[in-house]
C-alpha cells in the first residue's frame, strides 16, 4: 500500500525537543541522474505534455502591464514626472526658473560665434536649442538640466576648422571682417567651415547614441565623487577664463591645445592695457548684485526659490544699454558680419573630409557626454534621485544630430543654465521647456533688442553661478594625500578639458 511504500523511503523520529528527525533512504542525487529520471513526458503526436495554466501565467507575468510601464518609463522619463507633477508647489518655480534660463540663453546664444570663432546664424543655434530642449525633455533623466551649446565644448572646434578654416589669420584672433565675405573664395570657405562644424556633429551625435544604445554609461557608476567635482572644478576655471574676453572687452590669440590654460592667460595679461573700463566695472556691478541676491529668500508652499536676479538684471542694463551708450562690447557687432539671416536644414556632406573628422568627433563625443554625465550626476546627487547614463547618451546625441541639420555646434550640458535653472526653483524639466518656448519666442519676435545687452554683464552672470563649483579647489592638498588619482582637477587643466 502507499502508506508502506513511504514508509519504506522516510522514516522518522519524535525527538525530545518536539522536532521531527527525518532520514531519506535513497541514493545521492547528481544533475544528470535527476534529469534523466524527472524528464518531461513527451505525447504521441510529439508535442511537449505542459502545464497549460502555468504557461499562460509565466508568459503574463513575462509581458505584464508592470513590465510595460517600467519599461516605457525608462525610454521615455518624461512619462513619469508628468504623472507625479505638482503643479501647486512646483509650477511657479518652474516658471519662473524657465524665464531666467531663456532670458540668459539669449545672448549667450547671441555671443558664441565670439567665445568659437564661427560665425553661426542667431536663429539656427535658437532653433537648434529649442528642438535640443525639447528631446532632452522627453529623453533626458536629470531634472534640472538645460541643455544648450556649452563654449568650452564648441571652442575644440576651433582645431578642427583649421583643416577648413574660412577666415585664415582671423580664425584664432577672431577679428572677422565684413567686407571679406565680398570675396567669393572667402565666401565658399565660410560654407565650407559650415559643412565641417555641420558634420563633426553630426558624427558626435552619432558616436554618443551608439554610447548609449552598447550600455557604456555604466563606466559613470564608478567614478568617485571626488573625480567628478574636481573635473567640474577645472571645467568651471576654464569657463572664468573664457568670460575674460567679454569681462576685459578685448579679443585675444586664443590657444586650444595642451596647457592652454596657462597660455591664454599671458595672452590676457599682455592685453591688459587696452581693457575697458566700462566693461570692468558693468561686471562688477553685476556680481555684486547676484551676491546680494543669495542674501534674499523667497518661499512658495514652502519651497524655497531664489529671486530671479538674473532676469531683472539682463533686461535692466539692455533697457539701460538703448538709452544710453555705455561704450562697451556688445554682440551686435559680429551679429552684422554674419552673411546669413537663417541657414535652412540640410542633411550633412560626408564626400570630401569624412574620414578627417572621425577622431575629432570621438573626442567632442567623449567630452559632450561626460559633462551630461557628471553634471546630472552632481545635481541628481544634491536632490537625491539617481540617472540613467544610458538615456542621457542617447538624449544628448539626438540632440547633437538635430544640431548639425541647422549647421549648430555639438551640444552638451550647459553649466551656467543648469546652476540657473537648479537655483531658481527649477523642479522638474518643465521649466526647460518653458525656458526653450520663451528663447525661441523672443529670438524671433525680439531679437534685436538684446544685441545691445553688454557682454560683461552677461559674464557676470556665468560666473557668479560658476563659482560654487570652486570649492573643491580648497580640498585639492587633502585629495592628493588621500588618492593622487583623484587629483585630476590639475591634469584636466593643464592638458586641456579633452585630454584631461
Amino acid at each position: 500500500t502507499q502508506p508502506e511504500r513511504s514508509s519504506q523511503i522516510y522514516s522518522y523520529k519524535y525527538s525530545s525537543q518536539n522536532s521531527f528527525l527525518y532520514d531519506v533512504k535513497r541514493e545521492v542525487y547528481n544533475e544528470e541522474n535527476f534529469q534523466q529520471e524527472h524528464k518531461r513526458r513527451v505525447s504521441s503526436s510529439g508535442t511537449m505534455d505542459i502545464n497549460i495554466t502555468t504557461f499562460t501565467h509565466n508568459v503574463q507575468c513575462s509581458c505584464s502591464w508592470h513590465r510595460f510601464l517600467r519599461c516605457m518609463y525608462m525610454i521615455f522619463p518624461f512619462l513619469e514626472w508628468t504623472c507625479l507633477y505638482r503643479f501647486k508647489d512646483w509650477l511657479l518655480g518652474d516658471l519662473l526658473a524657465g524665464l531666467s534660463v531663456g532670458i540668459v540663453q539669449i545672448p549667450e546664444g547671441l555671443t558664441l560665434s565670439l567665445m568659437t570663432r564661427q560665425l553661426i546664424p542667431p536663429l539656427n543655434v535658437a532653433y537648434t536649442a529649442f528642438c535640443s530642449s525639447v528631446i532632452y525633455v522627453i529623453f533626458g533623466s536629470c531634472h534640472q538640466m538645460s541643455i544648450g551649446p556649452f563654449f568650452l565644448v564648441s571652442a575644440l572646434m576651433i582645431n578642427v576648422l583649421k583643416e577648413r578654416p574660412f577666415n585664415y589669420g582671423h580664425l584664432v584672433m577672431g577679428t572677422f571682417i565684413k567686407d571679406d565675405f565680398s570675396s567669393p573664395t572667402y565666401f565658399l570657405n565660410y560654407n565650407r567651415s559650415l559643412n565641417v562644424v555641420q558634420t563633426t556633429t553630426f558624427l558626435t551625435g552619432i558616436f554618443q547614441i551608439s554610447m548609449g544604445v552598447l550600455g557604456m554609461g555604466f563606466l559613470s557608476a564608478y567614478l568617485p565623487e571626488a573625480l567628478i567635482s574636481a573635473y567640474l572644478a577645472a571645467v568651471a576655471l576654464h569657463i572664468m577664463l573664457s568670460q575674460l574676453t567679454c569681462i576685459l572687452g578685448i579679443v585675444i590669440s586664443f590657444h586650444a591645445g595642451p596647457i592652454s590654460f596657462f597660455y591664454n592667460i599671458v595672452n590676457y595679461c599682455i592685453g591688459l592695457p587696452k581693457a575697458n573700463s566700462t566693461s570692468i566695472l558693468l561686471f562688477l556691478t553685476t556680481a555684486v548684485a547676484l551676491r546680494i541676491n543669495k542674501c534674499i529668500k523667497v518661499s512658495f508652499n514652502q519651497y524655497p526659490i531664489n529671486f530671479p536676479m538674473e532676469l531683472i538684471l539682463i533686461l535692466g542694463f539692455t533697457v539701460l544699454a538703448h538709452k544710453i551708450n555705455l561704450v562697451t562690447e556688445t554682440s551686435r557687432n559680429f551679429i552684422e558680419i554674419i552673411p546669413y539671416s537663417f541657414l535652412f536644414p540640410s542633411l550633412p556632406n560626408f564626400s570630401n573630409f569624412f574620414s578627417r573628422l572621425i577622431l575629432p568627433a570621438i573626442s567632442l563625443s567623449i567630452v559632450s557626454s561626460f559633462m551630461v554625465i557628471f553634471l546630472g550626476k552632481k545635481i541628481a546627487g544634491l536632490h537625491n534621485y539617481r540617472i540613467n547614463s544610458n538615456q542621457d547618451l542617447i538624449a544628448i546625441g539626438f540632440c547633437n544630430i538635430v544640431s548639425s541639420f541647422f549647421k549648430s555646434y555639438v551640444y552638451s550640458a550647459a553649466i551656467a543654465r543648469t546652476i540657473i535653472q537648479d537655483k531658481a526653483g527649477g523642479r522638474q524639466q518643465f521649466a526647460s521647456l518653458v525656458g526653450a518656448g520663451v528663447m525661441l519666442l523672443l529670438m524671433m519676435k525680439a531679437a534685436q533688442f538684446f544685441y545691445e545687452l553688454p557682454n560683461a554683464v552677461l559674464a557676470g552672470v556665468v560666473l557668479s553661478n560658476v563659482l560654487p563649483y570652486l570649492e573643491t579647489i580648497y580640498n585639492l592638498p587633502s585629495l592628493w594625500k588621500q588618492n593622487q588619482y583623484d587629483f585630476v582637477s590639475v591634469d584636466a587643466l593643464a592638458k586641456g578639458r579633452e585630454r584631461g
